[in-house]
């Protein structure tokens, strides 16, 4: 069974951005008895994981009972444990769709004992009014169990889970009637006048958003969709121009003239086209009054300081079991960066001028432009994180395809089977807080954030940049192709040129935002997140880019290719003043592989 895991930061907010289903009210909280007094079942659902805000019930096994408003479909629950970063809990959820009645189980399992922040269970979906966490045991052994807090997740039977996303505009193949145009499917009308009307088998209506978004749920109401029904096909595509994919095929009620629901497989797409076969009253006219489009529902919620402690080094706030740290000083005399293994780095490493825990409890990372660079090859500083898969287990190497690092679904079946993990995502939330201010204008006020690197080349390296004089700074990545092909540049806010003028959305110095970077074969999907703002994503092919499994070093000898992610901050200016920095604070982080 699959645990959503939210690392790095106790907050209720960064539990709710990465779920997958929309936050259920809950309308009571209720225990079967043997809780204290003092800390009754009504805290579980208070807005707070303070531990003197918790339910504390003894005995096995204990019931806690959160009943919704009204019947849902619950895809997660989202429990904090009290001292649930310290000890383990074997528990079951149950579920039932009445106040009464039979209970189902749709869960059990053992919460993981390295975060006390809500952990996110993807329990077996299923249409409940009542939700029951049964706990039976902990791994300090004793009878009391504590939990701060819990979230349940899912969406109302037959309506839309996510956001409605921006259309930017509606056209069909030709067959439409030219008094009820494509664009009357976009007019927020669903009035038999204000409709598509085209007549043939197929017909097909195209509509294109704004830009690429992750595409959920359709919404379509049929013109006299209460009295016949509609056989029917949608497809999308990430751009405007390229092959389509089929993402749902049915037949509509027939039972409603209003926005009909229909879950299509999650996509990336800009364009998404409804393709129209027959209808149950044999008409030849297909109508269409109205089009909604859908993602998710995830939410770009920044985290807010005080979640973390900043009494704690980064590694007792996040979980860093699977990285190293490279920090831009030479303890050890080698005339390169150190690198922090794993061990250490978790064993409560810090140094306040690299590397430490901030105010507001967030992970400091501060990189000036004299130092140490980790070797002979690199040209830049850097204080970031490298991924280690091996979790401190020494007897496996950092290079090569083994059980360190990670490939493409693309690589041959023997390298899948050798390496770390397949394919992969990192997401982070974090705040630029300072950028280099002197040398070479080329590279003044650039700093890398977040990057995959392969064994000789880098799939992607995001960067954030601010220019002189400018209060909001731009975000762009570059993705290197590993084939010798020109490297690839995209600009996901303002521009990343020297001279480029302020972008009027973009973001400042100590504003928070986020960034998903997520590979599946030979597509790379990148998307910025920021509160209140629209996601903004980018989709790269990787599949002229040579990332098959093999690189040709610099001898000309083939080699296996492998991956591994980074982040933190690499400076990329070795001309500016030698006291002159870059410095990002990270609010969360984590990566996952298949």
């Amino acid at each position: 069974m699959k645990i959503f895991k939210t690392l790095g930061l106790a907050t209720l907010a960064l539990s709710s951005s990465f779920a997958h289903g929309v936050t259920l009210n809950i309308n009571e909280a209720l225990d079967w008895g043997n809780s204290h007094a003092s800390y009754p079942a009504s805290k579980t659902i208070d807005g707070s994981l303070s531990w003197s805000s918790r339910w504390a019930a003894s005995g096995s096994p204990v019931n806690l009972q959160l009943n919704l408003d009204s019947v849902q479909t619950v895809t997660e629950v989202g429990i904090s444990w009290g001292r649930g970063g310290g000890r383990t809990f074997e528990f079951e959820i149950w579920a039932r769709a009445a106040t009464s009645g039979a209970w189902t189980k749709v869960y059990d399992d053992v919460s993981t004992g390295t975060t006390s922040s809500i952990e996110v269970y993807d329990i077996t979906n299923i249409d409940a009014q009542q939700i029951r966490v049964k706990t039976f045991s902990n791994s300090a052994g004793t009878d009391w169990t504590d939990i701060k807090e819990v979230e349940i997740y899912g969406n109302s039977p037959g309506n839309a889970t996510g956001n409605e996303l921006n259309i930017n505009t509606a056209f069909d193949d030709g067959t439409g009637h030219g008094s009820y145009p494509a664009i009357n499917t976009i007019d927020d009308s669903t009035a038999w006048s204000s409709r598509w009307a085209a007549s043939g088998s197929p017909v097909n209506l195209t509509i294109q958003l704004d830009q690429v978004e992750t595409v959920t749920d359709l919404g379509i109401a049929w013109g006299q969709g209460d009295s016949r029904s509609h056989t029917f096909e949608v497809y999308a595509r990430p751009g405007t121009s390229g092959a389509w994919t089929k993402v749902f095929d049915d037949v509509s009620s027939g039972n409603t003239a209003g926005i009909e629901m229909f879950d299509v497989t999650d996509i990336d797409a800009q364009q998404v086209r409804i393709k129209t076969f027959s209808n149950s009253a044999g008409s030849t006219w297909t109508n269409i009054t109205e089009v909604k489009v859908y993602d998710n529902g995830d939410s770009p919620i920044i985290p807010q300081p005080g979640d973390l402690d900043p009494n704690k080094a980064p590694s007792e706030n996040f979980n860093l079991s699977e990285w190293y740290l490279s920090v831009p000083t030479d303890e050890d005399n080698s005339g390169t960066a150190d690198s922090i293994k794993e061990d250490a780095l978790n064993a409560g490493y810090e140094d306040n001028s690299y590397f430490y825990t901030g105010s507001d409890g967030g992970m400091v990372f501060k990189c000036y432009v004299d130092g140490y660079k980790t070797s002979t090859n690199t040209s830049y500083t850097r204080t970031e994180l490298r991924e280690m898969l091996r979790a401190g287990d020494t007897s496996i190497a950092t290079s090569g395809v083994n059980k360190n690092n990670w490939v493409f679904s693309n690589a041959p079946s023997s390298q899948r089977s050798a390496a770390g993990g397949v394919d992969g995502n990192m997401k982070a939330t974090l705040a630029v807080n300072h950028v280099t201010t002197t040398g070479d204008s080329s590279q003044r006020g650039r700093v890398i954030v977040g990057q995959i690197h392969a064994a000789s080349d880098e799939p992607i390296r995001l960067y954030y940049r601010l220019l002189p004089g400018h209060s909001k700074g731009s975000i762009y990545f570059a993705h290197e192709p590993s084939n010798g092909n020109d490297e690839q540049w995209y600009e996901m806010i303002g521009s990343r040129s020297s001279s480029a003028d302020e972008p009027s959305d973009g973001i400042a110095l100590n504003e928070k935002f986020s960034y998903e970077i997520d590979v599946n074969g030979t597509t790379m999907t990148v998307k910025l997140l920021r509160e209140g703002k629209a996601t903004i994503t980018e989709i790269v092919d990787m599949s002229n880019s040579g990332y098959d499994g093999y690189y040709v070093n610099s001898d000309g000898d083939t080699k296996e290719d492998y991956m591994y992610f980074k982040a933190g901050v690499y400076n990329q200016n070795n001309s500016g003043d030698s006291d002159d920095y870059v410095q990002a604070t990270f609010y969360a982080l984590e990566q996952t592989h298949d």
